[in-house]
C-alpha cells in the first residue's frame, strides 16, 4: 500500500516525463533511451568523445575471433578474456588520443594506401607473422593464399566465416592503426636532434669505474632524536605533492572469508557410499562401467608407470595381477578403491614424432594425396620438407615436429599408436576428415606399466554443509552492519581472520580469490564505512566485506602521506648529521679507512645501475660518472644509508669515442614515442566507466 501510495504521488509528476518523451520521440525519432539511459551505454569518454559499449564489445569480439584463430583454440580462458579487454582499452586509446593528433597534423591513411600495405607490393609486417598467409616454402607471407582469403570472406555465411569477418576487420583496423603511428612517430622523431655534445656524453656515461666506500646504515640513529614540525611537512608536501600523484582510484577492502569445507557427515556419508558399491566393484565383470559411471576420473585405458601412479596405489598395481581388488581408502578429501586390468606390461612412457596433417576437398582426394606422400616419404622424400609443402596443420612451419609426448598427452588413440609404432617407421593414422602420416623418431627406453582402474569420490560440501557455512557468513553481516563492529569482532579463533585488500577499479581478481570482481565493482559503487549487506561466492569460500578507505585520483591528501614525508625528513636530517660526524673525524683527510673498513665495487658504469656491495644507488652513479676523474671524497644520501666514496680508477674504454656511432645508438635508445604518449595521455580527460559492464 505504501508503493502504492508513493506512485500515486507522483503520478503527474510521471505522466508529464512521459509525455515529454513520447513527445520528443514522436518529433524527432528519439528513442526512450537517449533519453533515460544513454549514459549507460558509455564504457568511456576520451576528451568528450563517447566510447560506446556496444562498439567496444564489437572490437572485443574482433580481437577474441584473432587470437581463437592464430592460436588454433575454441574458447578463450578467463585470464586470456581479460588481457583481450585490456588489449582492446589500450589499443582504444590510442586510436582516440594519436587520431586527434594526426587529424591537426593533416596525417590520414587512404584506403589506397591501406590497400597497397594489404594487397599491393610492400606487405605490412604483420601479414609475414600470421599463420593463415604463411607460405613454408618461401617462409613468408602468401599472397596468393592472402587473396584467396579476402575472396572467400564474402561469398560463405556460417558460424565460422563469422570469426574469419571479424578476424579480418581486426586485421584491417590494427594495420591502419600502426601505418598512422608510423607516419606520427616519424614526424615526431624528426624533431630530436641529437648533436655531438650528447653523443660525447654518452660515450663518458658507459666508462667503467672502480670505487671505495663506508657506509652508515640511517637504522644506526633511533627516529625518536630527530624532531620534524607539522609546518616542515606541510612545507615539503607542497613544494613536492605531484611526487604523490596516484593515477589510478582505488579502494581498501576489509574482508573475511569462510571456507566452503565438507563437514565430518559429508566424510561419513562418502565413505558409505562408496562401501555400498565395494562388493559390486570387487566382483562384478562390469566394474570398468560401474567406475565411469560413479567415479570423479574416468578409466581411460592408458598404460601407467610407476611414476605416474598414485603413491598410495603403487604396491598394490606393482605387486599384484589383473583382476585384484584394492579396498576403499581416505587419501586426504578423497575416498578411492581399484581394480588393476592388465600387469606386466613394458612400453615407452615418452616419444619424439612429427606428422603431416592432410586434409583436402574430398575424402577420397585426401587418401590419394596421403598415400601418395607416404609412399615418397618411405621412398626416401624429405620429411620436413614436405610437411611444409602440404601439412595442414600449425607445425608445418617446423618441419612437423611435435616433439615429446607422454601417451595421452595427445588424442587419446593417436598417442597409443605412437607409443607402439617402431623408430622411424612412417605411417598413417585417419583422425575425422583428415588423415596424419606419422613417423616417431625417438622413444625412451621400455618400463613396466600396469592398467588400473580406480573409483574415486572426492568428499565436497553438501547442500546441508554450504547452507550452514553460508549462514554463518550471513549472521556475521547481519550482526556486525557497520565498519567498527565488522572489524572489532572478527574471531580468529572460529576462522574469522579480518584482512586488507586494496584494488584499483580495473582489477580483475583480489589476491587468489575466485570470481573476486564482483567485491571490486561492489567497492566503487558503495560509501566509506559500509558492509556489504549480501554473501560473496568465491570459488571455494564465502567472503564478506567493508569499505575502508576510499582513495581518488589525482593528489593524495597530506593526511594520507604525512607520516611517508615524516620518514624522508627524518632521514634527511639523519644523514646531515652522519655526513657532518663523517667530516669532523676525517678533518683534512681523504682516507676512507679513518671511518672503518672500506668496501669495494668493481667494474662499476652508469648504465649498470647497480654498485657490489650495495645495491641500487642511480644518483650515486651519476654523480661519480659525471666527476670520474675527480678523486676527492664525495657524501651520498642513499636508500638507506649515507655514503662515503670515491672513484680509485678509472678503466679505459675499449673503443675510440665515434659520434656517429653514439648518436645512431641514442636514436635506437630513446624512449620519446613512449614518453610522448604518455604525456599526451595524462593531459587528456579520459573517463573510464569500464567497472558498469564487467
Amino acid at each position: 500500500m505504501a508503493t502504492l501510495q508513493k506512485i500515486r504521488q507522483r503520478g503527474v509528476f510521471l505522466t508529464v516525463i512521459i509525455g515529454l518523451a513520447l513527445l520528443a520521440f514522436i518529433i524527432g525519432g528519439i528513442d526512450f533511451n537517449s533519453i533515460f539511459g544513454k549514459s549507460r551505454t558509455v564504457v568511456a569518454k576520451v576528451d568528450g568523445d563517447e566510447i560506446d559499449i556496444r562498439e567496444y564489445e564489437k572490437r572485443i569480439d574482433e580481437m577474441t575471433a584473432f587470437y581463437k584463430i592464430e592460436s588454433g583454440q575454441n574458447s578463450l580462458s578467463d585470464q586470456y578474456v581479460n588481457q583481450v579487454r585490456n588489449s582492446v582499452w589500450n589499443s582504444w586509446l590510442t586510436e582516440k588520443i594519436l587520431g586527434e593528433q594526426c587529424k591537426k597534423l593533416g596525417i590520414v591513411v587512404s584506403d589506397d594506401e591501406l590497400a597497397d600495405r594489404l594487397t599491393g607490393s610492400n606487405p605490412h609486417p604483420m601479414l609475414n607473422q600470421l599463420r593463415a598467409f604463411y607460405n613454408p616454402e618461401t617462409g613468408g607471407f602468401d599472397k596468393n593464399a592472402f587473396i584467396q582469403f579476402i575472396s572467400q570472406i564474402g561469398t560463405e555465411s556460417n558460424a565460422e566465416n563469422e570469426d574469419y569477418v571479424k578476424y579480418w576487420s581486426f586485421i584491417q583496423r590494427t594495420i591502419r592503426e600502426q601505418i598512422l603511428e608510423e607516419k606520427y612517430n616519424t614526424l615526431v622523431g624528426a624533431s630530436f636532434q641529437i648533436n655531438d655534445i650528447d653523443a660525447k656524453y654518452a660515450y663518458e656515461a658507459k666508462k667503467a669505474f672502480n670505487i671505495e666506500f663506508v657506509q652508515t646504515p640511517y637504522s644506526t640513529l633511533p627516529d625518536s632524536t630527530f624532531s620534524v614540525s607539522d609546518n616542515e611537512i606541510k612545507d615539503r608536501y607542497n613544494k613536492e605533492k605531484n611526487n604523490f600523484y596516484k593515477e589510478d582510484e582505488s579502494r581498501e577492502i576489509g574482508m573475511i572469508t569462510f571456507a566452503i569445507q565438507p563437514s565430518q557427515k559429508d566424510f561419513e556419508d562418502i565413505k558409505t557410499w562408496i562401501e555400498g558399491l565395494q562388493n559390486e566393484f570387487a566382483t562384478s565383470a562390469d566394474y570398468i562401467a560401474l567406475a565411469n559411471q560413479n567415479s570423479d576420473v574416468s578409466y581411460t585405458g592408458i598404460p601407467v608407470s610407476k611414476s605416474e601412479i598414485d603413491p598410495d596405489l603403487l604396491d598394490f598395481a606393482f605387486n599384484g595381477k589383473a583382476g585384484d581388488f584394492y579396498a576403499p581408502q581416505l587419501k586426504g578429501r578423497t575416498y578411492k578403491m581399484a581394480r588393476l586390468v592388465e600387469t606386466g606390461i613394458m612400453a615407452s612412457d615418452s616419444v619424439k614424432a612429427r606428422h603431416i596433417l592432410i586434409m583436402e576437398s574430398s575424402k577420397e582426394k585426401t587418401q590419394a594425396l596421403a598415400d601418395s606422400l607416404t609412399a615418397a616419404l618411405k621412398s626416401g622424400s624429405d620429411f620436413a620438407t614436405t610437411a611444409k609443402t602440404f601439412s595442414k596443420a600449425g607445425t608445418a612451419q617446423n618441419g612437423g615436429e611435435l616433439g615429446w609426448f607422454r601417451d595421452g598427452d595427445l588424442d587419446k588413440d593417436f598417442s597409443a599408436v605412437c607409443i607402439k609404432a617402431n623408430v622411424n617407421e612412417i605411417f598413417q593414422f585417419p583422425m575425422g576428415q583428415a588423415i596424419q602420416i606419422i613417423q616417431v623418431t625417438e622413444k625412451t627406453k621400455p618400463v613396466s606399466k600396469v592398467k588400473i582402474c580406480v573409483l574415486a569420490r572426492d568428499v565436497e560440501a553438501s547442500s546441508s554443509t554450504y547452507g550452514t557455512i553460508y549462514n554463518q557468513a550471513s549472521q556475521y553481516v547481519a550482526k556486525n552492519t557497520n565498519q567498527a563492529d565488522f572489524e572489532k569482532n572478527a574471531d580468529p579463533s572460529k576462522g574469522e581472520f579480518l584482512r586488507t585488500y586494496t584494488v584499483t577499479k580495473n582489477d580483475n581478481i583480489i589476491a587468489d580469490l575466485k570470481d573476486s570482481r564482483q567485491i571490486i565493482r561492489w567497492a566503487f559503487e558503495k560509501d566509506l564505512g559500509d558492509v556489504a549487506e549480501n554473501v560473496f561466492e568465491c570459488g571455494d569460500k564465502f567472503a564478506v566485506v567493508t569499505l575502508k578507505s576510499i582513495t581518488e585520483s589525482g593528489n593524495q591528501s597530506i593526511d594520507v602521506v604525512k607520516d611517508q614525508i615524516k620518514s624522508e625528513i627524518i632521514k634527511e636530517k639523519k644523514s646531515e648529521k652522519i655526513v657532518a660526524d663523517m667530516k669532523t673525524r676525517l678533518g683534512s683527510s681523504q682516507d676512507l679507512s679513518v671511518l672503518g673498513a672500506p668496501q669495494v665495487a668493481t667494474n662499476v658504469s652508469m648504465s649498470s645501475n647497480y654498485i657490489q656491495n650495495l645495491g641500487s644507488e642511480p644518483k650515486m652513479l651519476a654523480e661519480l660518472a659525471s666527476t670520474v676523474n675527480q678523486k676527492d671524497l664525495k657524501f651520498f644520501q642513499g636508500a638507506n644509508s649515507t655514503i662515503a666514496a670515491k672513484v680509485t680508477e678509472v678503466i679505459p674504454s675499449q673503443t675510440e669515442f665515434d659520434a656517429k656511432v653514439e648518436i645512431n645508438q641514442l636514436s635506437m635508445r630513446r624512449p620519446y614515442q613512449y614518453m610522448l604518449f604518455e604525456s599526451l595521455k595524462s593531459s587528456s580527460d579520459i573517463t573510464d566507466n569500464r567497472i558498469n559492464f564487467y
